[in-house]
């Protein structure tokens, strides 16, 4: 599973967040979700379906979509490559 960003909201409140999928796994997982049931709902965001779960409401954030303070992939150029190689 990659980490992916999420829009999140607790059950019968309006404001969101936005967050990364590994925060929102973490928090899952202290509310008693298993291994299979994380891969259930992780599939269902990847489908941009909205998912309601353990007192949360989340759905993924397309990718067109910037947020700050989420790093969708490092950015790494050509002369830092050669530098990392080269130490």
């Amino acid at each position: 599973m990659k980490n992916i960003p999420i829009r999140a909201s607790i059950e019968g409140q309006t404001s969101m967040v936005d967050t990364d999928w590994l925060a929102i796994m973490a928090t899952l997982k202290k509310r008693g979700i298993e291994q299979e049931e994380l891969q259930l709902i992780y599939s269902q965001l990847m489908a941009y379906l909205r998912i309601t779960t353990r007192g949360l409401t989340l759905s993924k954030i397309p990718q067109s979509t910037s947020i700050a303070g989420i790093t969708r992939e490092p950015k790494v150029s050509s002369r830092d490559y050669i530098g990392m190689v080269g130490a």
